[in-house]
């Protein structure tokens, strides 16, 4: 299985999955625009209109106290209402970034192993154009899965986190084990 997520999706071939949190006009476009053989999944709010062939998860906004410093991983965490930890509800998927729901969607599909690429917890441009909003709170997201009884994943992008670390080579000869 590979998710692609977000504008990955619009360069990459072998795609069995597209995922997003994000009902952007963008990847509204994208999703008016299916690519054969690509199963589309959202997680969305309940009141979010998208069409019937996308698999529809509801999204889990984190609560917390806004920190009292500004600026820090954990004050973007709460900003971005990114939500700790793997969803175990059926439908459910937590927000955060939508590579950390994909992450929970390949868990829900089923595997037990994933590998993550081109997750880089950077604000250097996208490979298909943009800049990403503040991104620091990624390893506090990816770290909060890390205990997931049975699943596991590496990170084989540039992300400094606690998640391990591999090459993509490496981490595609893990997931064959």
């Amino acid at each position: 299985m590979v998710i692609a997520v977000n504008g990955v999706i619009d360069w990459i071939r072998g795609a069995t999955h597209w995922f997003t949190l994000d009902p952007s006009d963008e990847n509204r476009r994208r999703w008016s625009q299916p690519k054969d053989g690509v199963c589309y999944c959202a997680a969305v709010d309940a009141q979010d209109l998208i069409p019937e062939y996308i698999d529809r998860y509801l999204r889990i906004r984190g609560k917390r106290p806004e920190p009292a410093e500004k600026y820090t991983p954990e004050w973007w965490l709460w900003r971005w209402e990114g939500a700790l930890g793997m969803n175990r509800c059926v439908g459910h998927i937590n927000t955060g970034n939508s590579a950390w729901g994909a992450l929970q969607l390949a868990r829900k599909l089923g595997a037990r192993r994933a590998i993550l690429v081109g997750v880089d917890a950077s604000n250097e441009p996208r490979i298909e154009g943009g800049n990403p909003n503040n991104l620091s709170h990624l390893p506090l997201l990816f770290e909060s899965g890390l205990d997931t009884p049975g699943f596991e994943f590496v990170n084989c992008g540039a992300m400094r986190s606690r998640v391990p670390q591999m090459t993509i080579d490496e981490g595609i000869q893990w997931l064959m084990r």
